[in-house]
């Protein structure tokens, strides 16, 4: 026998009523399928017949108390932009803080194509479009100042986005509504129930 701990990514679901539920799944079924569904609430037949046909990979929760990592709250300081002190080519700029904790921003200034995958435990800014099937992850801040047709998920303070075309833009957990975005530039930022979007 063979046990190996892995990184998943999941959306924790709970249904209250069918109709939200299927009105929620029509406008996130392509990206959903990515991911591990945690299905809470009210599981009715229907519902578990559509994950069965669109083949999602689920988990209705019973008695199920799983652990959880939240993002420790950041204690409130004033902001301090910090100064560049060395450039690694055009595409990653190094930030030094402090000498004991640099801070990584990594700069791409071409699309990203269909298939490309980028992860990054640091901030991201993407001066190009992510194209359709591309996936950009952040577990800092992301900046796209072209469109998005992939999957760009933000799990920092803050998102800076233009324009959310085809794709999905994942805020801390929570899927961003296109709608909200006109293509003008707009920040994301964390709030104590959830986020927040003001125009730049």
């Amino acid at each position: 026998m063979k046990a190996k701990q892995k990184k998943i990514r999941v959306f924790d679901i709970v249904i209250d009523s069918e109709e939200k539920f299927f009105d929620y799944m029509e406008k996130n079924l392509i990206l959903l399928k990515d991911y591990l569904l945690l299905v809470d609430g009210v599981v009715t037949e229907r519902i578990e017949k559509f994950l069965e046909e669109n083949s999602l990979c689920y988990v209705v929760q019973q008695n199920c108390n799983l652990k959880t990592i939240q993002s420790q709250p950041s204690q409130t300081q004033p902001i301090q932009t910090p100064q560049p002190t060395k450039v690694e080519i055009v595409k990653e700029i190094v930030y030094q803080e402090s000498e004991s904790q640099p801070q990584t921003t990594k700069v791409i200034n071409k699309p990203i194509r269909s298939g490309g995958v980028i992860e990054s435990d640091s901030d991201v800014v993407i001066f190009s479009r992510v194209n359709s099937g591309a996936k950009v992850i952040s577990e800092g801040n992301i900046s796209v100042y072209g469109e998005i047709d992939g999957v760009v998920e933000a799990n920092g303070d803050f998102a800076v986005i233009k324009s959310i075309g085809k794709g999905y833009v994942i805020f801390n957990g929570d899927i961003l509504e296109k709608e909200d975005f006109d293509g003008g530039l707009k920040k994301v930022f964390k709030v104590e129930d959830g986020y927040k979007i003001e125009d730049l």
